[in-house]
């Protein structure tokens, strides 16, 4: 049985689609969005490490518009049901791993936009990597 189900989440379509996904798969799961933030690309300053819940604002005072933007489409897609939402700052692929193994989570639930050659070799697959290196059972959503 499926109880606890961890959705990474950014600001994309696919992140979209992943979260609908797991709340229709699991309608009976506690559902936790994770956004992770890189403090390289989003310019958020190196100690900003985890943010809970509520606490939005620091996140988004620190820089991150596009967290703001993941919690908007939290609430729209989710709707009444309750979906806990947790900022992380560091490299997605590694902090979305240490995460879900880290907080016990049965399952994990990413969208992947499916790059193939040069495109996936430089940007990198962080759907891919967390599959990879994380032993929780996990559906990339395409």
């Amino acid at each position: 049985m499926t109880d606890d189900v961890l959705v990474a989440m950014d600001d994309s379509p696919l992140g979209r689609e992943a979260l609908a996904f797991a709340l229709e798969t699991f309608p009976d799961a506690r559902i936790t969005v994770v956004h992770v933030a890189s403090p390289e690309l989003d310019m958020l300053p190196q100690d900003t490490e985890e943010v809970v819940g509520g606490s939005l604002d620091e996140v988004a005072g620190a820089g991150d518009e596009t967290a703001a933007s993941v919690f908007d489409a939290v609430s729209e897609i989710a709707g009444d049901r309750d979906v806990a939402v947790t900022f992380l700052t560091g490299e997605p692929k590694r902090r979305v791993a240490e995460y879900a193994e880290g907080e016990g989570f049965d399952h994990v639930v990413l969208g992947t936009h499916g790059r193939s050659g040069l495109s996936r070799a430089l940007i990198g697959s962080v759907a891919e990597a967390v599959a990879r290196e994380t032993a929780v059972p996990t559906t990339l959503v395409k």
